[in-house]
């Protein structure tokens, strides 16, 4: 009977109209000279996350699909986003890559860094920006205090990437293959306070051995179009005690790194 209630209400939430931007947003935030702020935008399909620096660097990890050029334009604008250094790109789907073309043309985005099956498929789409392919357990610095690296790569060409700010750090998985689960596994001292689940939370990833050996205490769930996230895994997440953000629910969500601590927007 609960597993009914909980469907029940995921479906009023999925087919309900949302708002993207809430009123509270961080928007205004200003960003001290070591500060981060991680932003996970809340679209009608397809996954982005916006990365402000305090130091005026700006990242964008993958560009949600089509359906969502609007909405992420939108978004951009609303976070003061004139300009993207670098874009991130974890998969050759077009719920992750299917606005570059005008990604790239409006924000004047400097380089491109994708996975190894990436290129063919998406980065063509960027013209003369500068690409570059990234190697797995290649750590890159955006910021004094902030790195990313990618710690594995899927038979699809999926990337999950792995930022740290000081001592938190946030896995993002860029599928919900479980042999992803297994090579992350291999890695003795992962661990990560913040999860992006992959593969949009429609498949068993991840399992409860996953969880326990990430540890993560938030995690993020992007909306895919006609689809809902795995009932049994969102029973899973509660089980673990972790704190999960359906975005399609709760809207665009930032979280605030500052002074090796983070806080999260909307309150």
């Amino acid at each position: 009977m609960k597993r009914l209630v909980l469907y029940c209400a995921l479906c009023m939430l999925f087919y309900a109209h949302a708002d993207y931007i809430h009123a509270d947003s961080p928007s205004a935030l200003k960003l001290d000279h070591h500060d981060a702020l991680f932003t996970f935008f809340s679209l009608p399909d397809g996954e982005a996350m916006l990365i402000q620096t305090g130091e005026g660097k700006t990242y964008l990890v993958n560009t949600a699909s089509p359906k969502s050029q609007q909405d992420l334009m939108t978004q951009l604008h609303h976070f003061g986003v004139n300009q993207i250094d670098h874009l991130m790109i974890t998969s050759h789907n077009r719920t992750e890559c299917g606005n570059i073309n005008r990604i790239v043309k409006r924000y004047h985005v400097e380089e491109i860094y994708y996975g190894a099956t990436s290129k063919q498929e998406c980065i063509k789409q960027s013209y003369r920006t500068k690409a570059k392919e990234w190697k797995i357990n290649e750590t890159h610095a955006l910021s004094k205090k902030v790195t990313v690296k990618p710690v594995a790569a899927t038979s699809d060409g999926s990337l999950s990437l792995y930022f740290t700010y000081e001592d938190t750090s946030l896995l993002f998985l860029g599928s919900g293959d479980l042999s992803l689960e297994r090579q992350l596994m291999k890695d003795s001292a992962l661990h990560a306070e913040i999860l992006k689940i992959g593969g949009y939370a429609k498949t068993k990833s991840p399992t409860t051995s996953f969880l326990e050996k990430i540890d993560p205490h938030i995690a993020f769930i992007y909306p895919l179009h006609g689809v809902l996230p795995n009932e049994g895994l969102l029973e899973r997440l509660e089980e673990s005690w972790i704190d999960v953000y359906v975005l399609r629910k709760v809207g665009t969500t930032s979280v605030h790194f500052s002074n090796a601590d983070y806080e999260l927007y909307p309150k």
